[in-house]
């Protein structure tokens, strides 16, 4: 499987390392697991935001949770 890497700025970094703690995920396994779902076709568009389908036993992310995240 080819790799790559990607690179993300400090603020963007840290954002996406709350979430994966919040996932009991480290960033890069968050990342990776993000990807894979969207190259393998697993996730739509609503209204231009991309939907990833839940995985079973995954906990629901709700507005509130995403406003909290976003307004740090």
């Amino acid at each position: 499987m080819p790799t790559a890497t990607i690179t993300l700025d400090a603020a963007l970094m840290d954002r996406v390392a709350k979430m994966a703690a919040q996932t009991g995920q480290s960033a890069d396994e968050f990342v990776t697991a993000l990807l894979r779902r969207l190259v393998g076709y697993d996730v739509h568009f609503e209204h231009g935001v991309p939907v990833f389908p839940r995985r079973p036993g995954a906990p629901t992310v709700t507005v509130e949770d995403v406003n909290r995240i976003l307004l740090r």
